[in-house]
């Protein structure tokens, strides 16, 4: 699997050196405004992490906006010809939407449909010649757009497009091709069939062949770029091929063929940061071009990639109009939003997110078939991964680690009777794992969960599991019982209601502990217990619990973090709301938009992005909410033996960027970088005179994607700036420059006594 992150992380180091030329002139009625020395760089306070510098969401609410005006009754949006839908557009439109983190949903015309009912309806016709041979490059395109709306590429509109699509595969050439002809649109192999190919198949996490992206890397004009063959690339084919050779995953950022590529952009560059069409800067290439650099690992495409009068960033930001619109039509505007969102293709739905996230977990899995928790291997932590598996249709039974036989119902099989006694939230969540996991509670490991339920904890007397005022014993207990198909004494559901607060939530107990207060963890939890011993959907307890949901709500449409988020919508699919239509927030993300919004793109979840670690447990708690599911889910038929997905590159490495320098009242040096999510990447600038010792210590600023430092170095000397880049995730080299600076010179007038 390409760049998995190894347990033991390695430190590997890669050098940039700028050489920067401080050179002396001396000119008649001239004086340089420079000193005869140059002193040590001044001591800084430690630095800080600058908080993000992008933020386009009000751009990109206002180019929402603008192609709602563009939605049609049948729910495709305009194109060239007004009144009319189009497909292409409407594609581009839907993966737009997806972009911005909306659902597909969010556009719907006054005819209550959305972009990819039209696309159905229109799916066939337009991946399809009048001979019914199929159009591969539109059928990929089809596809990433399906997926990124969150339909299934394998039935949609009738098709199965990624069979057809696989089908048109020619294993000699590794080329995508048919017989396919309407107008001037082609089957025929080439760039653009072969590029859409690849990406519908990536979106899909089909395995891609490698002979399919040799073929492609096969058809590079002679300048590094692609194009039509026309023996010269284009920046927006470039920057498509780009993703789809990363995307497909047999090739690496790192790869030469992909830094010639992107060597192209860079020398087709702008002064303003942009890239330009037909001699003006254009929306849809400098789009194009962000999506690209964000998929090599220059996130944020600011400082990294920054030119003589910005950036590409400032660049699209600055195309927008007044209307909300880039290009002035819906095309422009798409392909706009997802370059302000820095959004590479492919954009993954619900189901792949959770398939990447459960690779990242299987990665994490102990020999033993275990996950650690605080202390070592977990079986409660084991109890979570086991759901997250089941929830997405994988028997956890064929989770194993790599070169382990041991799986993870084994370990919990072995430890189960010891685990049981660690109260009733223990047992319970174990019982609801097992069964989640086609297993019986009954009888497990030697153990019957259920009797340890029932016997050993329940009270009659006090009609409740363990110690009556905590929440989440009643609450797993209640869960455990109901998964092994259990009668719930309605006491012990009284008890559980009777916890819940004034304000409508519940704490894991009644503690006067100041950290224990009402949150969306214990409430989403005691809901799904609710509803699961048949507590209706009306009771004032459950609609208390959901105001209570509501009132906690954040402006993402989240609950402030990965894990409480996860919990707050199991106890509102539980409760029966529709997370969407309901539950959007006033901009339309939905909860399942912020949820994902803490993954990374390789698929682990962070707890918060305060703490951009790796988190085992966010993951493992992540993965069923994204789903849809709530506790206890049984039933869901035959569990598929698990496959992990490739998951791209480690956005925790860091992408190494040379340094640069300009004059100020001394000399300010940015050290660029890109990636590096996790915030552990480093950088030691050194500085030396030519030829003279290097300087160390010096003191770097960490922003958003960029370090800065300030040296007043003032002589007129030839200086040599050298930045060492570290981290544990590793470091990916990328273009080296150097470049001249010249002295400020300043011109004072010349004053004759006679």
């Amino acid at each position: 699997m390409a760049n998995v992150k190894k347990r033991r992380k390695t430190m590997r180091l890669r050098n940039l050196v700028l050489t920067i030329t401080l050179g002396a002139a001396i000119v008649i009625g001239l004086l340089v405004a420079l000193s005869l020395h140059a002193a040590p760089a001044e001591a800084q306070p430690a630095p800080a992490p600058a908080a993000p510098t992008i933020d386009h969401s009000e751009a990109i609410s206002k180019a929402l906006a603008y192609l709602q005006t563009k939605q049609l009754p049948n729910g495709g949006i305009e194109g060239w010809s007004p009144g009319v839908a189009d497909d292409f557009t409407t594609i581009k439109t839907v993966i737009a939407v997806a972009a911005a983190r909306r659902p597909v949903s969010f556009l719907t015309s006054v005819s209550d449909t959305t972009p990819l009912d039209y696309l159905a309806a229109r799916a066939v016709t337009y991946t399809h010649d009048t001979t019914g041979t199929l159009f591969p490059g539109r059928a990929g395109m089809l596809a990433v757009a399906v997926v990124a709306g969150d339909d299934d590429p394998y039935n949609f509109g009738g098709m199965n497009i990624i069979n057809e699509l696989t089908a048109t595969y020619h294993a000699a050439t590794g080329a995508y091709s048919t017989t396919a002809q309407q107008g001037w649109t082609s089957g025929a192999a080439g760039t653009i069939n072969q590029l859409w190919a690849i990406l519908g198949l990536a979106a899909a996490q089909e395995t891609v062949p490698i002979s399919a992206t040799d073929f492609l890397i096969g058809l590079q004009e002679p300048d590094g770029g692609w194009g039509w063959g026309a023996g010269y690339g284009d920046v927006d084919t470039t920057a498509l091929v780009l993703q789809a050779l990363i995307a497909s995953g047999n090739v690496g950022p790192a790869d030469t063929k992909v830094q010639e590529g992107l060597a192209f952009l860079r020398n087709g560059q702008a002064d303003s940061g942009g890239w330009e069409s037909w001699g003006s800067l254009s929306a849809d290439s400098t789009a194009a071009a962000i999506q690209a650099i964000v998929a090599a690992g220059y996130a944020p495409a600011t400082e990294s990639w920054a030119a003589a009068n910005g950036n590409p960033h400032t660049a699209l930001a600055g195309l927008q109009a007044a209307d909300g619109s880039f290009s002035s039509n819906a095309l422009g505007t798409a392909h706009a939003i997802a370059g302000l969102a820095e959004a590479p293709l492919p954009i993954f739905g619900r189901g792949q997110r959770a398939n990447r996230a459960l690779a990242w977990m299987n990665e994490q899995q102990n020999a033993d078939g275990s996950w650690s928790g605080w202390l070592g291997p977990d079986p409660g932590m084991t109890c979570d991964a086991v759901l997250a598996f089941a929830a997405a249709g994988y028997d956890p039974d064929s989770v194993t680690a790599a070169g382990s036989v041991t799986s993870a119902m084994d370990y919990l099989s072995s430890t189960a009777s010891s685990y049981v006694n660690n109260g009733p939230d223990a047992a319970g969540k174990l019982a609801v794992a097992v069964e989640a996991a086609g297993e019986d509670a009954h009888d497990f490991g030697g153990v019957d969960i259920v009797h340890v339920l029932t016997s050993t904890y329940y009270s009659p007397t006090l009609g409740a599991f363990g110690v009556p005022t905590n929440t989440w014993h009643q609450a797993f207990a209640i869960l455990g019982l109901v998964a092994a198909g259990e009668t719930i004494p309605v006491s012990a559901t009284q008890t559980l209601t009777g916890l819940q607060q004034s304000d409508g939530g519940w704490k894991y107990d009644l503690s006067p502990a100041p950290w224990n207060t009402t949150t969306p963890d214990s409430t989403g939890l005691a809901l799904q217990a609710l509803i699961a011993a048949g507590v209706p959907p009306s009771d004032t307890s459950v609609v208390s619990g959901t105001a209570f949901l509501r009132s906690q709500q954040d402006a993402q449409g989240g609950w402030s973090n990965a894990n409480s988020t996860a919990y707050a919508m199991q106890g509102l699919l539980a409760a029966g709301e529709d997370l969407i239509a309901d539950w959007s927030s006033d901009d339309g993300h939905s909860p399942y938009d912020a949820l994902a919004a803490y993954q990374k793109p390789d698929g682990p979840f962070v707890w918060a992005w305060s703490w951009p670690g790796d988190n085992t447990l966010a993951t493992a708690q992540a993965v069923p909410a994204l789903l849809g599911k709530a506790n206890p889910f049984t039933g869901t038929g035959v569990l598929s033996p698990f496959v992990a997905v490739q998951r791209g590159p480690d956005p925790d490495r860091t992408v190494a960027c040379a340094p640069r320098a300009t004059w100020g009242d001394s000399v300010d040096v940015i050290v660029p970088f890109g990636s590096d999510l996790d915030l552990d990447g480093a950088v030691a600038l050194d500085w030396r005179a030519s030829g003279g010792a290097w300087v160390t210590g010096t003191t770097l600023h960490r922003a958003d994607g960029y370090y800065t430092a300030t040296l007043p170095l003032t002589n007129p000397l030839v200086y040599e700036f050298r930045a060492t880049f570290t981290d544990p995730d590793g470091v990916q080299s990328g273009p080296t420059t150097s470049s001249t600076l010249e002295p400020r010179y300043i011109y004072l007038p010349l004053v004759l006594k006679q």
